[in-house]
C-alpha cells in the first residue's frame, strides 16, 4: 500500500501486436458485420479494455462504441450472422443513473469460450444546474463521446476497422505515461454532470499510482461539488449507494491508503462523516478526523494512526481475498471513530493534562453503522466490521492488563465465534493496532503479540476449534440441562447454558458426567419459580458489562491509588464501581483491590456487604482463580461463619487449576490471621506444589 512509484508502466501504443486470439477472433467478427450489413459504421472498443491493454494488463471488459447506430440494432445484425439468440438490452433509466441504452451479448469462440460484449452508440449528454439526469442525450461524434468521459485515460479508443489507437481529447496517451489523472475538457463541467466522478478519480489515480492534476484536483475540492456528493436534498445530489459502491472498489485496490488520504483530504470524508450523522446524538459533538489524541499511549494525530493501522495491517494479511479486504480495512478506519466524540471525552486521573477515551470502541460500532448505512452498504457487511470495531480492544487486554490464562483465551475465541466473528481478524486488528502508536513499529511488542497469537492458537486448538469454527457445541444441550435439573424450559436457560459454556471455557476436556455434576451442585437449590424476579434485581443492580477499555484505566487508576497510600479514594471507588458492573475482569479487580485494602486495615475496610458481595459471587465463579484465591485469603483472615471444609474446598480447586495465583494470594497474608491452622496448611501445600 505505497504511492511512492511516480510513473505508471511503460504504454505500448500498437495494441494490435498484442491482442489474444480470442480478441482477433471477436474484432474479426465484429468487422464482417460491418463490412456486410452496414459499411458506413465505425466501432470502436472504448474506456477501460483500451487503458489497461495500454499498460500491459489483462482485459475482458470489451465495451463498443459505434459511430452511427444504435447498439441494439448493430448487436442484432450480429447475433443474425452467428445464428444467436437475441440480445439483452438494457434501457436507460436516468434515475438510476443509466443514461444510455445498451445491447450485451455473449460471442461464442473457437476456443471455447465466450466473449461478453456490450454495445452502444457514440452519444453526448446535455445537463442543466438543477439535475444531474441530462436533459437530452443525443448521438455524437466518436470524438465528441470521449470528450464527456470522466477521464482522459478512459477516453482513449481502439479503432477495430483500423486496427490503431486513436486518441481524441489528445492527452489520454501522455497521461498514461506521465501518471496523470485529469478529467477531459473543464473538469468542474465533468464534475457537475456526475459527482461521482470525483470519487472515481480519487480511485483511478490510487489504481494507477497516478498524481491529480491540480485544476482537477482543485474542482474535486469545490463547495459545490461537495455538496452534491454528500447531500440527500439538493440538486443533482448524488445517490449514496453510488458513493458506497466506489468505496468498496477503493478498498479493494492495494494502493488504497492513497484513495483514503485523497478522500480525506479532499474533506469527501469528512463530510460523508457530519452527513451520516446528521440527526443523531453524535451530530454536533464530533472532533475532526485530524485531532490531536493528546493521549500518552499515542503521538499522532486520530487520522495519522488509522492510517497507520490500515498500512499495518495490510503489510501483515498482504494475501487477503478482495472482499475480506473490505471488511478489514472498513474495520481499521472505524475502530477509533468513537474517539471524535466528545462527549466520552475525559481528563486522565493516570496523565494529568491528558485525554481518556473511555468506551470508545462502543461509540466506534454504533458511528460506524450509521455511515454505513448511509452509504447503503451491505448489511452482514456492515454487522461485521462493527463488531470488529466493537471488539479490537479485547487481545489488548492479554497483553497490556488482566487478561487471564487458558480460560481467558477460550473464552474470547468462544464468544467471537458466537458472535460471527473470526477471533483470528479480531487478534490482526489489534496487532496492528498495537504496531501504529507511531511511524515506528516496536519490535519487541511485535514479538508480545505474536507469542499470544501462539498462545491463542494453543487454546484454540485445545476447544477443537478452527480459526473459521469458533463456535462451540455445550457438552450439554437445553434439554440435558432441563433434564439434569428436573425444570422445565424458562427464561433461566440461558444462564445455565452460560454456566456450561463457562465450564468449557475453564476445561475443554470436560464430560458430559462432570458437568452435570458441576451444573447440579450449583444449582440444585435454586428455586426456579423466583428466577426472573430476581433476575430482573440483578439486571437493575448491575445492568452492564464493563467496556475493555474503562476496566484497564479502573485498574491503572486504583493501582496508583494504592501506590501512593491513598487506600480509602482506592476502597470509595471500587464500591462505586462494584455497584456498576459485576462481569468478570470487573469482580476480579473488585475482590483483588478489597483483598489488599481489608490486609491493610482489617477494622477499616471490612465492608460487610460489599465483602457478601464478592463471596456470593465466588460460589457461582467457582473456576476464577483471581476471585476465589483472594477470597481464601480474605476467609482466613476474618472470623467469618464459613466452615473450614468449604474454605479447604475453594484451596484445593485454586491448587489445582492455578496454584501461582493462589501462591501469591497466601504469602500476602500476615502469619496474625484469625484460621492460623488452615493458613499454616496451604502454605505447606502451596510448597509442595511449586
Amino acid at each position: 500500500m505505497s504511492n511512492n512509484i511516480s510513473t505508471m508502466p511503460n504504454v505500448d501504443a500498437n495494441i494490435h501486436n498484442t491482442l489474444t486470439s480470442d480478441e482477433k477472433e471477436v474484432f474479426s467478427v465484429i468487422k464482417n458485420v460491418i463490412e456486410k450489413y452496414t459499411p458506413s459504421t465505425e466501432a470502436f472498443v472504448a474506456g477501460g479494455w483500451v487503458r489497461d491493454k495500454l499498460l500491459g494488463i489483462p482485459s475482458n471488459d470489451i465495451d463498443i462504441v459505434l459511430s452511427n447506430l444504435s447498439g441494439e440494432d448493430f448487436a442484432h445484425m450480429l447475433a443474425r450472422e452467428l445464428g444467436l439468440k437475441n440480445p439483452h438490452v438494457i434501457r436507460s433509466n436516468p434515475e438510476k443513473s443509466k443514461h444510455v441504452e445498451t445491447a450485451k451479448m455473449y460471442v461464442p469462440l473457437s476456443s471455447g469460450t465466450e466473449q461478453e460484449l456490450d454495445f452502444a452508440r457514440a452519444r453526448s449528454e446535455v445537463y442543466n444546474n438543477e439535475s444531474r439526469v441530462p436533459t437530452e442525450i443525443k448521438p455524437a461524434t466518436p470524438q465528441e463521446d470521449a470528450s464527456r468521459r470522466d477521464l482522459t485515460i478512459n477516453a482513449i479508443f481502439y479503432d477495430i476497422s483500423n486496427n490503431k489507437v486513436v486518441d481524441f481529447t489528445g492527452q489520454g496517451i501522455k497521461d498514461l505515461i506521465s501518471g496523470t489523472i485529469r478529467t477531459p475538457g473543464n473538469p468542474l463541467d465533468r464534475f457537475f454532470e456526475d459527482p461521482l466522478r470525483v470519487i472515481r478519480t480519487i480511485r483511478f489515480a490510487a489504481k494507477y499510482n497516478g498524481k491529480i492534476d491540480p485544476e482537477t484536483y482543485k474542482a474535486m475540492m469545490d463547495p459545490d461539488i461537495r455538496e452534491k456528493i454528500v447531500k440527500m436534498n439538493v440538486p443533482k445530489a448524488l445517490a449514496k449507494e453510488r458513493i458506497g459502491d466506489e468505496i468498496v472498489k477503493i478498498l479493494k485496490n492495494p494502493n488504497s491508503d492513497y484513495a483514503l488520504q485523497l478522500l480525506k483530504d479532499t474533506g469527501i470524508w469528512q463530510d460523508i462523516i457530519t452527513q451520516a450523522l446528521t440527526g443523531t446524538k453524535y451530530e454536533g459533538h464530533m472532533e475532526t478526523l485530524e485531532m490531536e489524541q493528546n493521549n500518552p499511549h499515542h503521538l499522532l494525530t486520530l487520522w495519522q494512526h488509522t492510517m497507520q493501522v490500515a498500512k499495518n495491517l495490510m503489510a501483515n494479511m498482504p494475501d487477503l481475498p478482495e472482499e475480506k479486504r473490505v471488511i478489514m480495512l472498513l474495520s481499521t478506519i472505524m475502530h477509533d471513530i468513537g474517539k471524535l466524540f466528545k462527549d466520552i471525552h475525559t481528563d486522565s486521573k493516570s496523565y494529568p493534562g491528558r485525554t481518556s477515551y473511555i468506551g470508545h470502541e462502543m461509540e466506534s460500532r454504533e458511528i460506524s453503522e450509521h455511515i454505513m448505512r448511509y452509504l447503503h452498504m451491505e448489511s452482514n457487511m456492515m454487522k461485521q466490521v462493527g463488531l470488529l470495531a466493537r471488539h479490537h480492544m479485547r487481545p489488548h487486554r492479554f497483553v497490556e492488563g488482566p487478561g487471564g490464562g487458558g480460560k481467558a483465551m477460550r473464552k474470547f475465541i468462544r464468544e467471537m465465534g458466537e458472535k460471527g466473528l473470526n477471533w483470528v481478524d479480531v487478534f490482526n486488528i489489534a496487532l496492528a493496532d498495537a504496531q501504529s502508536k507511531g511511524m515506528d513499529i516496536d519490535p519487541e511488542l511485535t514479538q508480545k503479540y505474536r507469542e499470544l497469537e501462539s498462545q491463542l492458537n494453543e487454546a484454540m486448538i485445545s476447544m477443537q476449534a478452527t480459526p473459521d469454527k469458533s463456535t462451540i457445541t455445550p457438552i450439554l444441550n437445553g434439554h440435558e440441562i432441563m433434564q439434569v435439573l428436573n425444570i422445565k424450559p424458562g427464561a433461566w436457560m440461558s444462564e445455565l447454558t452460560e454456566f456450561v459454556k463457562d465450564l468449557m471455557d475453564e476445561n475443554p476436556d470436560i464430560t458430559k458426567e462432570e458437568a452435570s455434576q458441576k451444573l447440579l451442585e450449583r444449582y440444585k437449590d435454586q428455586d426456579f419459580s423466583n428466577y426472573k424476579k430476581q433476575a430482573s434485581k440483578n439486571k437493575e443492580k448491575h445492568p452492564t458489562t464493563c467496556p475493555n477499555h474503562l476496566i484497564e484505566q479502573k485498574t491503572k487508576d486504583i493501582n496508583d491509588m494504592m501506590n501512593e497510600k491513598k487506600y480509602y479514594e482506592a476502597f470509595s471507588t471500587i464500591k462505586m464501581f462494584s455497584n456498576d458492573y459485576n462481569d468478570e475482569e470487573s469482580i476480579n479487580l473488585i475482590a483483588s483491590t478489597m483483598y489488599k485494602l481489608v490486609l491493610t486495615d482489617h477494622e477499616k475496610y471490612w465492608d460487610n456487604n460489599l465483602l457478601q458481595h464478592i463471596f456470593d459471587r465466588a460460589e457461582k465463579d467457582f473456576f476464577n482463580p483471581v476471585l476465589c484465591s483472594s477470597v481464601v485469603g480474605m476467609l482466613l483472615l476474618g472470623n467469618t461463619p464459613t466452615e473450614d471444609k468449604i474454605i479447604e474446598e475453594i484451596a484445593h480447586r485454586m491448587l489445582k487449576i492455578a496454584p501461582g495465583i493462589f501462591k501469591n494470594a497466601i504469602d500476602m497474608l500476615p502469619d496474625e490471621v484469625h484460621n492460623k491452622k488452615l493458613l499454616s496448611k496451604f502454605k505447606r501445600s502451596c510448597n509442595e506444589n511449586l
